[in-house]
């Protein structure tokens, strides 16, 4: 603690003192003068003759300038202020503006955000080290926000950065008088801010467009070819050229220039059936573009041929009808005698019967007969119903299983198959199995008993099944579309791994997980039983539109410092020192003209 951030009571005592050891001053009296004379009758009789006149006034008036003088000089030291913004004592609050559009570049090269951390770092080292801080942002990152010392609130800001996912908003504490709020913001997501807050803007209208949707379509007249669909908005105040490029598995790529007017949305189809299935990214190039996140989105293309698909059985009619109704399904049905491999198909369809041999690609068994790579049968039961059944698997997507009943059905042993990477999909009373799934390498499906010893192939839900099947057997679940920030997925103790194979942090949560991503890309998210991919875009119109602010125009090359309350000391010091003076001149002049003593 130094003189310039003493408490007021300090201050007052510094002041009384002063004025105190100038009055003691002027008390004292010195030892009277002793001087040797020849004689006292003159003396005497001078003393006789003139009459005494009284000092005081003079005196008074003498130590009145001398604590005028005294009360100027330490005040131009030790100001003299209670409690109040800008004093040492005080409370700041700071809250920052860390939405997307805070990303946005500035003529300068910085970003928005930049320019706000920095604002918000002035502010908080122009305060005196006993200030107290409360340190909050619009994006709720400081899941606490407290008065904190200065040092802390400085560490706090700069561990804070853009964030994605939730509504902006101003998280202010109840406000108290003597406390200066200070938000700093682009204006442009934000939401209402209280009066009683000042804000400082860091907006400078910038050039920017942006993909705000991205989606891969099957043409329903064609389930084989696909189509690209994309939005593009130019936010710019003119009217812009945009190059659109997609690019596939391979290097495959398309590309076109579309002009859009200022603020005008554009719509384009691009045939994407030439592309392998896989991976697919979007992007845009514009000169000047401010905003760099909202330039690229990712989806998947599915399997887009035909799926070469084996039935096997000595006779199946309403099987066979129902797999040649499947749009993408190539089927070719074979007896069982004359099955000799799967070299030939992406699928097979085994009806009451099994290989030797576990096959290559995925299989769906309809009451398979013993073999040694699948569960061994134990024995038959009858009249059975389904009780309980996976709702969150593939294969049961838009199914419900709550009337199925089967009138015959062999029981399978697992509990010697832990290791086999097989679960039940679907059980009978007392958890008997009936439908199992397998995992590990080419997947398959095994049911318990026959279509013709069930009621499953009349529901309507079953060509739903078949389907689901042969999407999940070959890994054809669709993307899941999330945006920026947390995401939360329906797959439990999941790992997440990203396109170039980092993997992400995940949190469990019940019936799911969360990870957190600020940039676009794809994800995969990987369980015990599940496998599922992530496509995570910006696509927000919202945050495209990084103009729309009313706040007042942002220079960054005037960037400077900010003193929200300059102290009392540096306005006052210079009229005070320059009072003394004058009153010590005063002092003087009425000294030598016998006004003082």
């Amino acid at each position: 603690m130094n003189a310039m951030t003493l408490p007021f009571y300090l201050s007052m005592f510094a002041l009384v003192s002063a004025i105190g050891i100038v009055a003691v001053l002027y008390w004292l009296k010195p030892p009277p003068r002793t001087v040797v004379i020849p004689s006292s009758l003159v003396w005497d009789r001078v003393l006789r003759d003139s009459r005494s006149k009284p000092d005081r006034l003079r005196w008074w008036l003498s130590l009145l300038l001398a604590a005028l003088i005294a009360t100027a000089m330490v005040s131009a030291v030790v100001p003299l202020r209670a409690a109040d913004p800008g004093a040492a004592v005080s409370k700041l609050i700071v809250v920052l503006d860390d939405s997307p559009t805070m990303a946005t570049r500035t003529t300068d090269g910085s970003t928005r955000w930049d320019h706000a951390v920095a604002k918000a770092r002035a502010l908080i080292e122009a305060r005196p080290a006993g200030t107290s801080i409360w340190l909050a942002d619009s994006m709720r990152r400081v899941d606490t926000p407290a008065f904190r010392n200065r040092e802390d609130a400085l560490a706090q800001l700069a561990r804070l950065q853009v964030s994605y996912g939730l509504q902006p908003v101003a998280p202010l504490p109840e406000q108290r008088a003597g406390i200066e709020t200070v938000v700093i913001t682009d204006g442009v997501s934000i939401g209402p801010v209280p009066p009683q807050a000042r804000l400082e803007s860091v907006f400078e209208s910038v050039e920017n467009a942006g993909i705000t949707a991205f989606e891969v379509r099957a043409l329903p007249s064609d389930p084989r070819r696909y189509l690209a669909y994309v939005e593009l908005v130019n936010a710019s105040g003119i009217d812009k050229r945009i190059e659109l490029a997609i690019v596939g598995v391979g290097g495959k790529r398309v590309s076109r220039v579309v002009p859009i007017v200022a603020g005008g949305v554009h719509n384009e189809m691009i045939d994407i059936s030439a592309f392998d299935s896989g991976p697919l990214r979007a992007s845009i190039a514009m000169p000047g573009d401010g905003l760099a996140t909202d330039d690229v989105a990712y989806s998947i293309l599915p399997f887009r041929r035909a799926m070469r698909v084996a039935l096997v059985t000595s006779g199946n009619p309403f099987l066979e009808k129902s797999l040649r109704a499947q749009p993408r399904a190539d089927l070719t049905v074979i007896a069982p005698a004359r099955y000799t491999d799967d070299r030939d198909y992406d699928a097979i369809v085994f009806d009451r019967f099994a290989p030797k041999i576990r096959p290559h690609v995925p299989a769906l068994l309809f009451h398979p007969p013993r073999a040694e790579w699948l569960p061994p049968p134990q024995k038959e039961i009858a009249n059975v119903s389904a009780t309980a059944w996976n709702v969150a698997h593939p294969l049961l997507e838009n199914i419900s299983l709550a009337d199925l009943s089967v009138d015959r059905a062999t029981v399978v042993d697992l509990k010697d198959r832990s290791k086999e990477m097989e679960s039940v999909l679907v059980s009978g009373p007392g958890g008997v199995p009936l439908i199992v799934t397998h995992e590990d390498g080419a997947r398959w499906v095994s049911f318990s008993f026959g279509l013709e010893e069930s009621n499953f192939a009349l529901q309507t839900g079953f060509p739903i099944f078949l389907n689901n099947a042969l999407d999940w057997m070959l890994e054809e679940k669709a993307v899941l579309a999330r945006g920026l920030g947390v995401i939360e997925v329906p797959v439990s103790a999941a790992r997440v791994v990203a396109a170039d194979g980092q993997e992400v942090h995940t949190q469990s949560i019940p019936g799911g997980s969360l990870f957190e991503v600020d940039a676009p890309g794809l994800f995969t998210v990987v369980s015990a039983n599940q496998r599922l991919r992530v496509a995570v875009n910006l696509l927000d119109r919202r945050t495209t539109d990084v103009n729309k602010s009313g706040l007042a125009q942002f220079k960054p090359g005037a960037d400077v410092p900010i003193e929200a309350h300059p102290s009392l000391a540096f306005d006052t010091t210079f009229a005070l020192l320059l009072a003394a003076a004058l009153l010590l001149w005063f002092e003087w002049w009425s000294w030598n003209r016998r006004m003082t003593v």
